[in-house]
């Protein structure tokens, strides 16, 4: 279940105001232009605050705040049980086919106290609280404000503790090792829940035997009952400081909770990095305001790429209105808000506005005449390492390579390309097409017509620079692709079986090819969260590929000897030490066939 659009009325700067939500949502204007009062909103409906006399418009009373949220993939039973005994699930399926159901906060003010009520639209069927609580999904939320002194930082309930909680797994079929046996945690519970009832047994007796002395017969009797046996923990998080001696000095380590805005954005980062590579599935939609803060250009940039992986899965908000995530976002997933005399509006998420507004800045490329552009850090220095491999071998003019500039915009669809691209159409306008421009992306799993229907949608205006032949779009869906093969694997990494490799390699895409097959976009965030090709250098429970790859333990055995050895850090390594014949011999050959071509144009145009 997500949240399709959301519809706030008369609270705090916001006369009216509705937004469609993406995956990745992202709020977007400048400081006090209303973000948070969008996300307080949302809190506020989903009872995580309470409406306060500050939040009403324009600090009138007379009409009160009304929100309205939209939610979409909801199952039908759950639409029933929400609406109650008068809609059974005919019903549901009948009126909500489309697994869409809005649902409305209103207010009325009574002896100074704001009363919510909850309906469906369009029956305007009350929902009692505490049945909507049961449907809605699970939130978390993080402040921009993060240091000690707000109370939303209390040790109980805090934004951090909130998100750390993320990392426990609770599931049932945990087990644990005893003096050489293995146990289930779940028969563990069963038999602590078994003497714990011995003991209340004979408890019962002892207290039915005294509270019958007490009144005088034995028409009652006292019986006490295991109820629930849980195993619970508590966990307080601390950061060492190794350059205080001795260690175990009290001086040593503080809590997190009181460290600066820095530190604590740092850790939400580590968290939601460790959320993400060990695939843990618990369902929640994440707010965070201002994620950038605090962390250098660098940080933000994984920080934006760490909150795209997540919303594969789970539903994120953010605001912002740093230029370097909003350059790494899609046109799409921006909401872009102004403040006129003290009212929040919505406006269009037009690309050269908001390059205008907050400053977004083209790459340094203006040297340049022939620019490649690439999706990523780990796309460019790929391609750049098999450019030098090709040049030492004289396969391209290694005296062309420097007159090619290859540019990172963080994907195709964002800000970012869209802000180079339009410099390179000016530039190209005033200096009779001199610039030249290649554009290399992935398949990320959709076909070729797909994407280069896509991009063509993003350069349709700059007619000065795009031509259709320079689009090179890529069989594979990343470039771990190109690395999943026996040859390439057991060159590169030391203790690989050829057998158990190849055997591996294939298994891998041929999982990867079926459910591939007839996969449409409501499925496509599934297949990348379950076995896009970065899963198979990824650390994850071995439990993962199992359940999802169904792997063999011999299998799993060869994937985690290559995982323990493989670093994206050292792709321009492993290009160097890979022989040309391996490179031109496996799929890595597209990649040589594109750059060759690439180079062939240099060299006419030279």
């Amino acid at each position: 279940m997500k949240i399709k659009t959301v519809e706030i009325k008369r609270f705090k700067s916001i006369y009216e105001l509705t937004f469609s939500s993406d995956k990745l949502s992202a709020i977007v204007g400048k400081n006090n232009y209303g973000k948070t009062a969008i996300f307080e909103a949302i809190l506020v409906f989903f009872g995580k605050n309470k409406l306060e006399n500050k939040d009403l418009h324009m600090h009138d009373s007379k009409v009160l705040p009304e929100i309205s949220i939209t939610f979409q993939q909801v199952d039908p039973e759950d639409i029933s049980l929400l609406l109650g005994s008068s809609y059974d699930l005919d019903h549901a399926y009948e009126n909500y086919l489309d697994g869409e159901i809005t649902i409305t906060l209103s207010f009325k003010l009574s002896d100074n106290k704001f009363n919510s009520k909850y309906t469906v639209q369009p029956d305007n069927i009350r929902i009692p609280p505490r049945i909507l609580a049961d449907f809605l999904p699970d939130i978390r939320y993080i402040s921009s404000i993060r240091n000690p002194s707000d109370n939303t930082f209390s040790k109980k309930n805090n934004n951090l503790n909130e998100l750390m909680s993320l990392l426990f797994d609770d599931e049932n079929g945990d087990s644990i090792e005893l003096n050489g046996h293995t146990f289930e945690i779940d028969n563990i519970k069963e038999a602590l829940k078994k003497h714990e009832e011995l003991k209340v047994k004979s408890l019962s007796e002892e207290l039915t035997s005294r509270f019958q002395n007490l009144i005088g017969n034995t028409s009652l009797s006292i019986n006490v009952q295991v109820e629930q046996t849980e195993i619970v923990h508590s966990h307080e998080t601390k950061i060492i400081d190794h350059d205080i001696k001795p260690l175990q000095s009290a001086d040593a380590s503080f809590s997190l909770l009181s460290s600066g805005t820095g530190m604590q954005s740092l850790m939400i980062l580590a968290i939601l990095e460790a959320y993400v590579k060990y695939n843990i599935d618990k369902k929640f939609i994440l707010i965070i305001e201002e994620p950038e803060v605090y962390l250098h250009p660098s940080l933000q940039r994984k920080m934006i790429n760490v909150l795209n992986q997540l919303s594969t899965s789970n539903q994120v908000f953010i605001s912002t209105h740093s230029p370097i995530v909003v350059s790494q976002l899609n046109q799409h997933e921006l909401v872009c808000i102004k403040k006129d005399k003290g009212i929040t509006q919505k406006i269009d998420s037009d690309p050269t506005f908001i390059i205008n507004e907050l400053g977004i800045r083209p790459d340094d490329i203006f040297q340049y005449t022939k620019i490649l552009f690439v999706e990523g850090p780990d796309d460019k220095t790929l391609v750049e390492s098999i450019i030098n491999k090709l040049g030492q071998k004289d396969i391209i003019d290694s005296s062309l390579i420097n007159s090619l500039k290859i540019v990172d915009v963080g994907g195709i669809d964002t800000l970012n390309f869209y802000a180079n691209a339009k410099i390179l159409n000016a530039m190209n306008h005033i200096h009779n097409s001199n610039y030249q421009f290649w554009i290399m992306v992935d398949s990320d799993g959709y076909s070729k017509k797909e994407v280069q229907s896509r991009i063509e949608k993003n350069v349709s205006s700059f007619s000065n620079i795009y031509n259709q032949e320079n689009l090179l779009i890529l069989d594979e869906y990343a470039i771990e692709s190109y690395f999943i093969d026996p040859s390439i694997l057991c060159n590169l990494f030391q203790g690989l079986d050829f057998e158990s490799t190849k055997q591996l390699c294939e298994k891998y895409f041929n999982i990867y090819k079926s459910n591939l097959t007839g996969l449409g976009n409501s499925n496509h965030a599934n297949f990348q969260q379950k076995f896009k090709p970065k899963h198979f250098f990824d650390t994850k429970q071995a439990m993962f590929y199992k359940k999802t790859w169904t792997l063999t333990d011999d299998e799993i055995n060869t994937l985690e000897k290559t995982q323990c050895q493989w670093s994206h850090k050292n792709i321009d390594q492993y290009i160097e030490k890979l022989p040309i014949e391996i490179i031109q011999k496996t799929k890595m050959s597209e990649l040589t066939t594109n750059i060759k071509s690439i180079f062939a144009q240099l060299k006419t145009n030279y």
